[in-house]
């Protein structure tokens, strides 16, 4: 990581106290010193450069500067405050896991904030403390569980090592590029999980979480014949309120780069029809054609007495209705294709009645 700036703004007085230079008072002959490299520091108050302390001699590094000063600020705040809230994301699954026939470990888990006190568990922080075979930048110690510490490492230019990463014990990474990130870390007293506060080896129990909510489509073929695919949907109400006298619904999520979500209303009257709560429909017609406009029509509209141009139940009362096996034929391995790695929930009144379905 490249820091801001090169400035150093804190430093250690002569009782090994961190200082700001914004408390220094330029009158008096007090000594500083670096937090890394331990050499004495000069404090600059000038009027065209911002204040900072200077080593008087050989500079050392910023990043190790940096990095001294985050853990005895860390250290400090840490050892202070009363309070300490650890905001941590919990991955649970969806409280319907167990009944829902769509449950899909990928799609079906949520995530939840949860907090807990780290002072409630842990009342001492130690700089540079050997545990484990390791040296923690920052050890935060339990009286009560002795054998589950905490290291809080500070990430300046190297993360925290994959052998760190691997052993068991509960890490909390800071992420720290300049000191106004040490600033606002000790100002509050909270860390909250994300781009600069990474945590590992901390136990996500998979809680069951009632907020995972998944889009549904769903066709549905109503008692006058008429269809429609409906997509204000979810995983919680595709089954409430039915409509229709046949439905078969999906996770949209699913099927969004399949065949199936631009042809699901056909999918959906081929499938009615084959199990018998659809008896004719022009669109799977054999008759059934279109123009150069791209509007659809009847060849035998003459020969019949048909309005020439289709409408979705003018064939409940046309005898030249024939089925055509290729519109079926696609629409079922479209269907069919889908059911290999997707689920659907088929539902339908208990028998097709033909006062229904037939005008």
């Amino acid at each position: 990581m490249q820091s801001s700036h090169k400035y150093q703004r804190f430093a250690l007085d002569i009782n090994n106290s961190i200082i700001d230079i914004q408390k220094t008072n330029d009158l008096n002959n007090q000594q500083y010193f670096c937090p890394y490299c331990h050499k004495e520091m000069i404090p600059k108050r000038g009027n065209s450069r911002k204040w900072h302390f200077a080593h008087k001699a050989d500079k050392c590094s910023y990043d190790k500067y940096l990095h001294s000063i985050a853990e005895r600020m860390i250290m400090d705040w840490f050892n202070k405050n009363e309070t300490i809230m650890l905001s941590m994301n919990n991955y649970g699954k969806c409280d319907r896991y167990s009944s829902c026939a769509f449950y899909d470990k990928m799609s079906c888990n949520g995530t939840i904030r949860e907090q807990f006190d780290l002072k409630k568990y842990y009342s001492k922080c130690i700089r540079e403390y050997r545990y484990g075979g390791f040296i923690a930048d920052l050890y935060c110690e339990s009286d009560a569980y002795p054998n589950s510490p905490i290291f809080i490492e500070i990430f300046v230019t190297h993360e925290c090592s994959q052998e760190k990463k691997s052993s068991g014990i509960r890490i909390i990474e800071l992420a720290i590029q300049s000191e106004e990130d040490i600033l606002d870390i000790v100002k509050s007293n909270e860390l909250i999980e994300g781009e600069k506060v990474r945590l590992y080896n901390f136990k996500r129990d998979g809680s069951p979480v009632n907020k995972v909510v998944r889009p549904f489509q769903k066709y549905v073929l109503y008692p006058t014949l008429k269809s429609y695919v409906e997509r204000d949907i979810s995983c919680r109400n595709y089954d409430q309120h039915r409509k229709g006298i046949y439905e078969i619904s999906m996770p949209y999520d699913d099927c969004i780069y399949s065949p199936i979500s631009s042809e699901m209303y056909m999918v959906g009257k081929v499938k009615a029809y084959l199990d018998g709560y659809l008896k004719r429909d022009c669109q799977i017609c054999k008759w059934q054609a279109e123009t150069m406009e791209g509007d659809v029509f009847c060849k035998l509209y003459k020969k019949c007495g048909n309005p020439k141009l289709c409408k979705d139940n003018d064939a409940s009362r046309c005898s030249m209705f024939r089925k055509n096996a290729v519109v079926i034929n696609r629409a079922i391995s479209i269907f069919d294709e889908y059911l290999e790695d997707g689920n659907a929930d088929i539902w339908k009144i208990d028998e097709p009645k033909d006062s229904l379905l037939v005008r």
